[in-house]
């Protein structure tokens, strides 16, 4: 695992934003799954930033969402497929044929979960999993207690995940309360693995991982060991000694 420790927000976005361009380096058309939130949208506007100067090649890879609330559609002020198009795909150029994206407002879900693993299996699966990390150590919509061995998959969001989330949108957000989400076999197998940690309250979940333990109620734990592990995470949420600190595999 690689860890690497941002002192400023742009140093952040720019951290990411290279991991990013080095998956689109790796491979002729690199699949990626793209997080959402509050955390990559600097990084979002960081690539945005480098494509209006050419210096980034965003349109030859292929690209998923790592989730979507069940129930909404991508015109909804909540949809991660509206999201990713507001501030990544659109910005970005990305041409449509280029894109899978999980819909919640799929009249048969466990039939988009099995579209979403034909297109990973049919693209040679990821070669980035870029992810966020939530405050009670989920990754994608993943939660505490999820099966590590699981391909896409419907789930019942845990109520601390829609709490911060409600924080986010708006204390009159009605938050769904089921999310359609790549499993963790999925992620764990990408070729690298890009973790973004950003904000106070992701300390614990950081700390689970960076004790090097893998623990079922810390989803994000099941990345231990991959051998292609980057986490960029603020300067402040650093632990004492975390400079020379291995994690166990």
């Amino acid at each position: 695992m690689k860890m690497h420790w941002s002192d400023s927000a742009a140093g952040f976005d720019r951290a990411a934003a290279d991991a990013l361009a080095q998956a689109l380096q790796a491979r002729d058309e690199p699949f990626v799954a793209l997080p959402t939130g509050s955390t990559p949208l600097g990084l979002y506007a960081e690539v945005a930033r480098r494509v209006a100067t050419g210096a980034a090649l965003p349109g030859r890879a292929h690209y998923i969402n790592l989730d979507e609330y069940v129930g909404l559609g991508p015109q909804h002020a909540l949809s991660y497929v509206g999201y990713l198009q507001r501030h990544f795909l659109g910005p970005a150029g990305i041409a449509r044929e280029r894109v899978h994206l999980l819909r919640g407002d799929a009249r048969d879900l466990d039939a988009e979960c099995r579209a979403a693993d034909a297109a990973l299996a049919r693209w040679g699966g990821l070669d980035l999993a870029l992810l966020g990390l939530g405050e009670n150590g989920h990754i994608a919509f993943n939660e505490p207690g999820s099966d590590w061995n699981a391909a896409t998959h419907v789930v019942a969001l845990d109520e601390r995940t829609r709490a911060a989330q409600r924080r986010q949108a708006g204390a009159g957000a009605a938050i769904p309360a089921h999310g359609i989400t790549l499993g963790l076999a999925t992620l764990r197998a990408a070729r690298s693995v890009v973790l973004l940690v950003r904000g106070a309250a992701k300390g614990a979940a950081l700390a689970a991982l960076l004790r090097g333990r893998a623990d079922p109620q810390w989803p994000v734990t099941s990345l231990i060991g991959h051998p292609r592990l980057t986490v960029i995470a603020e300067a402040a949420l650093r632990p004492a000694g975390a400079a020379a600190f291995t994690p166990r595999r």
